[in-house]
């Protein structure tokens, strides 16, 4: 199955949140390639506009900074695999990361969230 990673982008990094984002980033496993979306004017309170979104871009993963805790329902009940409490650092670095295998989630960030 092709995989394909979004990062919520803004000010040239990840983005805190993911409804704080400009754009997002998208990198496809299979063809090596990064795009960057034109704005992102996505409503993440809108359950279906967030399943539309993932369906008509492929996302099979997201990686992110912080999340809120009601939009983690959403993104399992769609199988995305979530990487949270990844620094906020370029899109370009963290891509090299997951590439590697070396992305992980932040444990405290996630115990945050999840309390």
């Amino acid at each position: 199955m092709m995989k394909k990673v979004a990062i919520p982008i803004a000010n040239k990094k990840i983005s805190e949140y993911l409804c704080g984002c400009s754009h997002f980033a998208y990198y496809d496993m299979e063809s090596k390639n990064t795009t960057i979306s034109e704005s992102a004017v996505i409503d993440f309170t809108n359950a279906d506009e967030i399943r539309l979104w993932i369906k008509n871009n492929g996302i099979t993963d997201i990686i992110l900074h912080r999340i809120k805790k009601e939009l983690i329902g959403i993104f399992t009940s769609e199988k995305i695999n979530l990487f949270v409490g990844v620094p906020m650092v370029s899109a370009g670095q963290i891509i090299e990361a997951y590439r590697c295998g070396k992305l992980e989630s932040d444990k405290n960030i996630i115990t945050e969230i999840i309390n």
